[in-house]
């Protein structure tokens, strides 16, 4: 916007309005709360309105690992938290981080004011938990804390750097998985039983190791890095897709000469044709720059005979069983026709989550045998119906806005074909603090299960402002339902910047 101010006929000044200028980020900007620490010295991080939590770290002598020792008496303790500044957002971004203190009061294992009972006897620690060495990417360790206590009847845990490891708790068993940053941090794991908070908890430390950086290689999180594809009888090839590396060619060899088609398939019968990719590895990952991946996929090649349809290629997607028991349909990836089962009988509530498979019939698509025609049987496709009072547990997660594509150079309505960066601002209440955790569980929000309408989410521990999008890669992706469940995770990533806004 401009103004002009008339001068001196015919001349004129232009003046340019200026821009507001940008806020400073400081301690009441960044609204800490929620800071605690027990009577056994076990941190409550705080949560904070803006900025994401880096660090803590206290001046405090006896503060190690993460906790305080105990104390006979109520005593003062205040950590420093570092916190990420978001970028361009305030006028010292520049400066990366700022640092705030946040003070709260450890009640006392002998007397307390801040605690009316101070609790006595309870569960006791046994035996020690060795320490645990991890890798980016690599897999989880799951410990048994009922081996470590003694007169326990409930556990909990401790976890104060999510962002090099998270955790997940069932019953008594404690997975810890690596997370996208290496460090050394140190777990808690915590039992008590049902007199609690007379009686006292016990703890026991678990020191983690996560080495950091990883080398991509063909699979990642269980599965291959190029995935789907295609070869027609008369030769002609579609690419498999890539949402981590870029494909650079294909051949018939590892190494071999490049190549755009294949043979003409001359038989009735459908054969399949090992291809291997080379694919360029992002900056993200510790075999960048070192030269390209070669991943071998089996194609499917097309005979003169149509090709037999069944529910694999189906590939049956959505859907699930409300919470008053309603079947929702899901949809086929290829387009095929699903119906609706012939019954349309629903499911009777439930008091706690509960499997439930339902057929479904689907109608064969042109282009495959008996087309036109249902296939033979059904499609079984197995979901989980939430119970009546949904269980949204107690550990936080963030999203982004939805899309209805995993990100890929293919995809049109993915992450990656945003004009910008996403960030994950939007909480989500989860029974695990493990992104990979949450498949098949429901998550909630503000107290109900999370409507995510069968989109696409990226998923963090933290309030991250650039955690997907043009440019990023990898990162995690969960598909959540009407009724709040996870139906899917998956790694996207994307290559560079996007092709416009999404609608």
């Amino acid at each position: 916007m401009s103004t002009k101010i008339n001068v001196r006929s015919p001349f004129y000044l232009h003046l340019v309005e200026p821009s507001p200028p940008l806020p400073v980020f400081d301690c009441t900007v960044a609204g800490l709360t929620g800071f605690a620490v027990d009577n056994k010295g076990i941190i409550t991080l705080p949560s904070s309105k803006a900025g994401v939590i880096e660090s803590i770290s206290s001046d405090d002598g006896d503060f190690s690992n993460n906790k305080f020792p105990t104390e006979n008496t109520d005593t003062s303790r205040t950590i420093k938290v570092k916190l990420a500044i978001p970028p361009a957002l305030y006028s010292n971004s520049s400066s990366i981080f700022f640092e705030c203190p946040v003070t709260a009061t450890q009640p006392g294992s002998t007397s307390s004011v801040v605690q009316p009972t101070v609790c006595s006897g309870g569960p006791t620690a046994t035996g020690s938990i060795g320490a645990q060495t991890l890798t980016v990417g690599g897999s989880s360790v799951t410990i048994d804390l009922a081996s470590f206590f003694n007169n326990e009847t409930t556990y909990d845990a401790s976890n104060i750097d999510p962002n090099i490891a998270t955790i997940a708790l069932s019953g008594s068993s404690l997975t810890i998985s690596p997370n996208v940053t290496g460090g050394n941090t140190t777990i808690y794991g915590i039992a008590k039983d049902n007199s609690y908070p007379a009686t006292c908890e016990a703890t026991q430390s678990i020191a983690v190791t996560v080495n950091a950086g990883s080398a991509l290689t063909c699979t990642l999180a269980g599965k291959s890095i190029i995935q789907g594809g295609s070869i027609t009888a008369a030769g002609v090839i579609t690419d498999p897709i890539s949402p981590i590396a870029a494909i650079v060619e294909k051949s018939l060899s590892s190494g071999g000469t490049p190549v755009t088609s294949v043979s003409a398939n001359t038989g009735s019968a459908s054969q399949d044709i090992t291809l291997f990719y080379k694919l360029s590895v992002p900056a993200t990952f510790t075999n960048a720059g070192t030269g390209n991946l070669i991943c071998s996929i089996d194609l499917p090649q097309a005979g003169t005979a149509l090709p037999v349809f069944d529910c694999a290629t189906a590939n049956l997607i959505g859907g699930g069983v409300s919470q008053n028991g309603a079947i929702l349909t899901p949809t086929s990836k290829i387009g095929a026709t699903v119906k609706t089962p012939a019954s349309g009988t629903a499911f009777s509530t439930v008091a706690v989550d509960t499997s439930r498979t339902v057929n479904f019939p689907v109608t064969i698509p042109s282009g495959y045998q008996n087309a036109g025609q249902d296939i033979s049987g059904g499609c079984d496709v197995t979901f989980t119906q939430p119970a009546t009072t949904p269980t949204c547990g107690n550990f936080s997660l963030y999203i982004s806005t939805g899309v209805n594509q995993i990100p890929s150079d293919t995809a049109t309505q993915s992450h990656c074909n945003l004009s910008q960066v996403v960030g994950t601002y939007h909480e989500i209440k989860c029974t695990t603090d493990s992104v990979t955790g949450v498949l098949n569980t429901t998550v909630c929000s503000n107290g109900s299960p999370f409507d995510g309408r069968d989109l696409y989410y990226v998923i963090s521990t933290g309030s991250i402002d650039s955690a997907g999008g043009p440019g990023i890669s990898p990162f995690n992706l969960v598909k959540i339902n009407r009724n709040g469940q996870v139906t899917e995770i998956a790694v996207g990533g994307c290559a560079g910047a996007g092709a416009g806004t999404l609608v």
